[in-house]
């Protein structure tokens, strides 16, 4: 069957993109409305949008200036004046909390963005030309990345470069993509096979639009549900990396900052290692109630049920 003239598989192809198109709202609505069915899903999206909001808007938010030392009040309990309390510099926690809600945020979605963009770009060209000299060899690079441990590889990556918030972000997403590339690529191959792609290539489309209209719109779903899945382990790297010495730079505030300190005067004010503590622990199963949430959204077969 000659595909150029098969109107059956134009108007199947021209249709397909047209449903992706009205799709996008749609699926938008039911994963709101996932929200409200999945238990701890509800929840963890209230806490994401808190902390979220605690780090775009941290200097409307926070009582006092996270760096401000207050030496007449050093370690001092929770109190109306300083409800989480002080540091061994009489800094205000509460004030350091929601300030390293800023830095976990914008660490974890700068890393998880880059690492996803790099490794769907990457992933769905692998896929795309799958047996050829490209695939091979993007292949090659996402073995080679994934044949060390992400949090070594990432801590080798900044000894390097120094400790900085932009480097930390990063090595992150340097050792974070090989996953979504490897993703992409098993996605990818299965949706080329698609009668629409097909018929898109039969009628001459070039390869670019074929991947950007009919690839990359189809593969997105797993991607996404894997992105929220991954968010809050980035969160545990950059507090981990941070308590080494090897994130974010003192005075700037950093729950891993916050929790190192807190270790070395656990005895003098257990609150300094209480509160950051809580927070990454909150920030975990935020996530993660979230993360599940959107899958049962995005899976047909949840969502009938």
């Amino acid at each position: 069957m000659n595909l150029q003239s098969s109107p059956e598989i134009i108007g199947a192809t021209l249709a397909s993109g047209m449903y992706i198109k009205r799709s996008w709202s749609s699926k938008a609505r039911v994963a709101f409305r996932a929200i409200f069915k999945v238990r701890g899903a509800l929840w963890g999206s209230i806490w994401v949008a808190v902390m979220i909001s605690f780090a775009i808007f941290a200097p409307w938010l926070s009582p006092a200036d996270p760096n401000v030392q207050d030496l007449d009040h050093l370690f001092a309990s929770p109190s109306f004046q300083h409800p989480m309390g002080t540091d061994y510099l009489g800094r205000d926690l509460l004030s350091r909390m929601i300030y390293g809600c800023r830095i976990a945020m914008m660490v974890a979605f700068g890393a998880a963005t880059l690492a996803t963009i790099f490794g769907v770009i990457l992933g769905v060209t692998a896929g795309y030309s799958e047996g050829g000299k490209i695939d091979y060899a993007l292949i090659l690079i996402f073995d080679v990345v994934r044949a060390f441990p992400q949090i070594i590889l990432a801590i080798a990556i900044i000894a390097v470069l120094g400790p900085s918030i932009l480097n930390l972000i990063l090595a992150l997403a340097f050792t974070g993509f090989p996953f979504y590339g490897r993703l992409t690529r098993a996605q990818a191959m299965v949706v080329k096979e698609s009668d629409y792609v097909k018929a898109a290539v039969s009628m001459g489309l070039k390869h670019h639009k074929i991947i950007l209209q009919h690839i990359i719109p189809n593969i997105l779903i797993p991607v996404i549900v894997c992105l929220g899945m991954d968010l809050p382990w980035y969160i545990i790297y950059e507090a981990g990396l941070s308590f080494l010495g090897l994130g974010v730079r003192p005075p700037t505030a950093s729950w891993g900052i916050m929790l190192r300190d807190g270790y070395t005067y656990i005895d003098t004010s257990p609150w300094m290692i209480l509160w950051p503590a809580l927070a990454i622990a909150s920030a975990m199963l935020a996530f993660s109630f979230f993360s599940q949430g959107i899958k049962a959204a995005l899976d047909p077969k949840k969502r009938e049920r």
